[in-house]
């Protein structure tokens, strides 16, 4: 499926978000398994999209658990887990 400048841009900040493939589909109104299949592929467009907006979540998160780490909270550390688990157990369909 080819995809537009659009759809990558909306792949990406989705991603960002933490969202999971499955509702970036609903979202995008695309066949699951074909984004799926798209993304899991590493070097196409919306696998590029996908990774580069959790990537750049993951960098932010990672920038205030040290923070929160340093302040004596554990919470920040604890949800980010929690949601980073669920977004890739659902990248494993």
């Amino acid at each position: 499926m080819p995809y537009t400048e659009d759809d990558l841009i909306k792949i990406q900040e989705y991603a960002s978000l933490l969202m999971k493939i499955s509702d970036i589909a609903v979202l995008l109104e695309m066949d699951e398994d074909e984004l799926r299949e798209s993304i899991s592929v590493k070097t196409s467009g919306p696998g590029i999209a996908y990774r580069k907006g959790k990537v750049q979540t993951v960098l932010e998160l990672r920038r205030q658990e040290i923070e929160l780490g340093k302040a004596g909270s554990t919470i920040g550390i604890e949800l980010t887990q929690k949601y980073m688990l669920e977004q890739n157990l659902n990248e494993n369909g």
